[in-house]
Parts: structure tokens; sequence; C-alpha cells
């Protein structure tokens, strides 16, 4: 089932996105940004589908308070502020950072926007995917596959012309992918629902609007090397911790 729900949500994307190419490829309609929007929603939308199909959980309210669980550990959202912290702060240290100009404001404008544009799909990804696949209970073979996945469902929204990639070096930007990837997914590993994998999420877009992570391929792999580094260390902590209090 999560195999079949990562190739539907592919599919679907590469189609809605084909739409966008035929019919408002120039950004200049209100269309194209009501599709694009529902592009990011996919992963979401399908998960929901999937969830309600298999009988796992039955009617909407059900779904959005599992997904949304407003009863999240503190700890969650710690963890959750520590990504973009990770990301950019490693990245400035790396001299692999380049500063926009744009102010403060600008984030803020920016941010409730990135709800729509990213932070949603975090509900696919994580809370549906993440909770769904097993690999040999392994943190990492988990986070590999996921990674490849969510690098292909981007395809169709770089195929925008008004779309700028994290990179236009594919490797690079699979890198940037798989550090995220553990990221988030160690996140999701502390939390109850989907709102601290969101959070981040829309943190780290957010922050791109005033610093942009360059392409140094050096720099990016040394990134995402203490990304997967600290992730697993965090899993392996809670790991043990869970265990621990099982033998009690």
């Amino acid at each position: 089932m999560p195999y079949l729900y990562a190739l539907i949500t592919i599919v679907c994307t590469f189609l809605v996105g084909q739409l966008i190419l035929w019919f408002v490829p120039d950004n200049t309609n209100i269309w194209a940004s009501v599709l694009f929007i529902f592009m990011n929603l996919l992963p979401m939308l399908v998960a929901f589908g999937f969830v309600q199909m298999s009988g796992e959980m039955s009617g909407i309210g059900q779904i959005l308070k599992a997904a949304f669980s407003p009863h999240e550990r503190r700890y969650a959202y710690v963890t959750a502020l520590a990504v973009p912290l990770i990301y950019y702060g490693i990245s400035v240290l790396l001299g692999n950072v380049t500063f926009t100009g744009s102010p403060f404001s600008a984030m803020i404008a920016y941010f409730p926007w990135t709800l729509l544009q990213g932070g949603l799909e975090e509900v696919g990804w994580r809370w549906y995917l993440q909770t769904h696949i097993s690999i040999k209970k392994s943190f990492v073979l988990k986070m590999l596959v996921i990674s490849v996945i969510w690098f292909i469902w981007h395809f169709p929204i770089y195929r925008l012309p008004w779309i700028t990639a994290g990179s236009s070096n594919y490797l690079i930007f699979f890198l940037m992918i798989l550090g995220n990837t553990f990221t988030l997914g160690a996140v999701k590993e502390l939390s109850r629902g989907s709102i601290p994998c969101i959070l981040a999420h829309m943190l780290i877009d957010t922050a791109a609007v005033t610093m942009l992570v360059g392409s140094n391929l050096t720099k990016v792999a040394l990134l995402v090397g203490v990304e997967i580094i600290l992730s697993v260390i965090l899993v392996g902590i809670l790991g043990r911790r869970q265990k621990q209090q099982s033998q009690v």
C-alpha cells in the first residue's frame, strides 16, 4: 500500500504539472497558482484517501484529528525548530549561503504561503508514508527509500518555468532532499501527528527568502552528513528510551 500510494501521488502530480505546462505555463493566470497549490496538496489528499479506503480510519474528523494531533510532545517542537537552524547554520559555517538582502518582514509575509506550498505535503510523506513503510525496522533504509520517492515527486514541480530548484545539478538536489528526509523523519519519530514536521518544513522554506544554500557539492555533502548523523543519533536515543520504558 505505501508504494502504491507513492506511485499514485507521483503520477497525479505529473498529470497536474502537465496541465499547467499546457494551459498556463507563464503563471499569468490565477489557475496556475491554484493548480500549483493543488500539486503540493496531493501527497496529503492521496494519503487521506488511502487511510479512508483501507478502513484504517473512518470519517474525515478522525483522520484530521490523527494527522493534525493537538497533543504533541514538547520536544517534538524543539526538534522541529532545530531542523532549519541546523540546515542553515551548518551552511553558514561552511560558507555555502548567499544572503538575498530581503528584509525580515518579507519572511513574515511569506510564511503563511509555505503552508500551502510545501508544509502540508508533510502529512503525506511523514504522517502516512513514513509510518506505513516497514523496512526491517531500519530508520536509515526507510529514509533512503523515502528520499528517492520524494526526489522523484519533485520532478513535475521543477519542470514549471517559474520554479527555481534548490540546484540545477540533480545530484546536489538529491543530497538536499536526502538530508531533509532524515531530519524531518527524525522529527516525525518524536511526533504523534504531522504538525511539527509541517512547522519545520515551513521554516526551511520561509528562511529561503533571506538566504539561499549554495550548490557546492563538497559543502552540501558535509551538511547532509551532519544532518544524517544527528538524525540517527536522535532516533537511536529515542529507541533506547522506548525500549527501557517497555521493560519497566
